[in-house]
């Protein structure tokens, strides 16, 4: 019988805890959170970078920059245009609360959710990102990664939030899912040496 408990513990003991996720500050995360939309976590970082050596991982600062100069710093990112929009709507909107998270943290979980979706940009895997790295809301981020995992698997995919009502482990297994994506579980996937093998519809046709 295959369940998440299972799983977590596998790709934990395999891969360690992966201490995401990665940025010094809950602004940051938000703007990670937006910039990683369709592309690699690496691209992101060389943005997060650009945006810090100019001073502007700070939310009023980046508020006031002109939107070019903001496209240029972080077109590492891809749709550099586009995201620049993006993290402009996120500010207009994160400006009514003074860009200070903690008037956010009064909302409750279906309010705040809700509240980020109106926001141009801001899906409902970003939203689930904020949520859970910054709120610490027990929220699963269902990205294209644990999609695939889970078809592979062959498992529910709406039972996970029923196995962990726990922020900080939903965090660490998305962040552990995204590890293992990129190790095995890939577009064209890498079944040998899976620690998942013997629990995988997939793999276990495959090998």
């Amino acid at each position: 019988m295959k369940d998440y408990k299972e799983i977590f513990e596998r790709l934990y003991n395999n891969y360690g805890p992966q201490n995401w996720w990665p940025a010094d500050t809950k602004f940051e995360i938000a703007v990670g959170a937006i910039l990683t939309q369709n592309t690699m976590w690496r691209n992101v970082v060389l943005s997060i970078k650009n945006l810090e050596n100019a001073g502007l991982l700070e939310p009023y600062r980046m508020y006031i920059t002109p939107i070019e100069k903001l496209s240029y710093l972080i077109k590492p990112s891809g749709f550099p245009k586009l995201k620049a929009m993006r993290l402009k709507n996120f500010l207009a909107f994160f400006s009514n609360f003074s860009f200070d998270f903690d008037k956010l943290e009064k909302f409750e979980t279906r309010d705040l959710y809700g509240m980020l979706l109106t926001v141009n940009g801001i899906g409902h895997e970003t939203a689930s990102s904020i949520l859970l790295y910054i709120f610490n809301r027990p929220i699963f981020v269902y990205d294209a990664y644990f999609k695939r995992m889970v078809s592979r698997l062959g498992i529910d995919s709406t039972e996970i939030e029923k196995s962990f009502n726990d922020a900080k482990v939903l965090g660490e297994f998305h962040a552990l899912i995204v590890q293992h994506s990129k190790m095995h579980c890939r577009s064209k996937p890498i079944c040998r040496m899976c620690p998942l093998i013997d629990i995988c519809e997939y793999g276990e046709q495959n090998v």
